[in-house]
């Protein structure tokens, strides 16, 4: 869409003025869009390289000091703008273009979220979310963000529209229990998620003077991480509630492009015209996996977008990763990927790396990698110039540097602690 159209059908939305929008010719202005399985910005080919850094709106891994909000029956707490800012950074130094963040959106059932209860909005909750997407848009980065979650995860998820609707289940005692799927079915639960959708999308940033909905920024919204039924692996989403999600997301963010976030390819889904782009997930990165998914969105010429992959190297066998980036390199039907998941500095302590016990950790630039960890860093990194600029670089090329803490651009002297 050209920038003065851009302009028109944001000056429809809420509140919306065209002169929320910076100047015509600035980059971060341009939506991302799709053609066919290319996504596209400013009519070039464009790709979603980068991490999942899902800590980015509400934290569970670092103990803030006292007096800062915290709620310790989930660990939670607000990240410094110091270890936002510095993650924006690090994906930068890595070539990234985008970041997959889920506490940007699902952010319900605790103290510290959007959403703490039903219908109850906490303003508290967004300066953290504000100030990532601000961060990410000053850097020139883009932003995939889930809106709810499989689990029963600190952050929140499906299980708190549940409980809410009077559905006594969580996901220890109730995973497998058919009543969960009434998180898709119940039209009064489907309304509060659409409600609570609706509330996130059309916040308004402060330091862009801009809604979650206007801000290019955000590039996509996703239904969803891992959503399933009450089986692991069934993919028992229904199609109607994605499609009708979908299109209630189109409604009040018709700029945004919208993921499935079914956790796998669901035949059943290919058709929904809603869905800009398909995804899944690889623990381990099977480049098997991979070709069939990619098989079925090339039958409905749609983007595929690799959302969580283990960038580990194996601890039996061959390496997988670099015939599983030549597959992402080479597919036109690859919209981009995110590897799983970027941690760094305890800002404003330099010199401590929080520490997240999954197996799956990044930490960019820590003195305590080990050079095969660093190795893989050099890997990733080479795979994402590959992708967002088309250059082939050394594999064993040198990382930059990324200094603590890292300067935020147009933060006009806010401090970074």
């Amino acid at each position: 869409m050209k920038c003065l159209q851009l302009l028109l059908a944001a000056s429809v939305l809420a509140s919306a003025t065209p002169q929320k929008r910076a100047n015509c010719k600035d980059i971060r202005d341009a939506p991302i869009t799709r053609d066919g399985p290319t996504l596209l910005l400013n009519g070039k080919p464009w790709k979603a390289v980068g991490p999942n850094v899902y800590w980015l709106g509400l934290d569970e891994n670092v103990t803030p000091p006292p007096g800062e909000p915290y709620y310790a029956p989930l660990k939670a707490s607000y990240p410094t703008k110091g270890r936002i800012t510095e993650a924006m950074a690090v994906v930068k130094a890595m070539g990234g273009t985008s970041i997959r963040a889920h506490t940007l959106g699902v952010s319900t059932g605790n103290p510290l979220s959007v959403m703490p209860e039903l219908g109850k909005v906490n303003e508290k909750a967004f300066e953290t979310i504000d100030w990532a997407v601000y961060q990410a848009r000053e850097f020139g980065l883009r932003l995939m963000v889930p809106l709810t979650d499989n689990y029963d995860y600190y952050h929140g998820g499906k299980y708190n529209f549940l409980r809410w609707a009077g559905f006594n289940l969580t996901q220890a005692k109730d995973a497998n229990n058919p009543q969960i799927q009434q998180f898709y079915t119940d039209q009064t639960i489907v309304a509060s998620f659409k409600d609570y959708i609706e509330k996130l999308v059309t916040h308004v940033n402060p330091y862009t003077n801009l809604t979650y909905a206007e801000d290019p920024t955000i590039w996509a919204y996703e239904t969803g991480n891992e959503l399933l039924g009450p089986v692991w692996g069934d993919m028992n989403c229904p199609a109607t509630w994605v499609a009708d999600v979908g299109k209630f997301v189109k409604t009040v963010a018709p700029n945004k492009l919208f993921v499935d976030g079914t956790y796998g390819v669901n035949k059943e889904h290919l058709g929904i015209q809603e869905v800009d782009v398909f995804s899944n997930h690889y623990y381990p990165a099977s480049l098997q996996k991979l070709r069939s998914d990619l098989d079925l969105v090339a039958s409905v010429n749609k983007p595929y977008f690799a959302g969580e992959y283990d960038w580990n190297l194996p601890a039996v066998g061959a390496d997988p990763l670099p015939a599983w980036f030549k597959e992402l390199e080479t597919s036109k039907y690859v919209a981009g990927d995110a590897f799983w998941s970027q941690f760094g500095r305890n800002i404003p302590n330099c010199n401590e790396f929080v520490q997240h016990a999954d197996g799956f950790t990044l930490h960019y630039g820590d003195p305590a990698n080990s050079a095969t960890v660093d190795s893989r860093v050099k890997l990733i990194r080479k795979h994402f110039i590959k992708e967002s600029q088309g250059v082939d670089i050394a594999a064993d090329a040198e990382l930059p540097v990324v200094p603590c803490p890292v300067p935020a651009p147009g933060a006009k002297g806010e401090g970074l602690t």
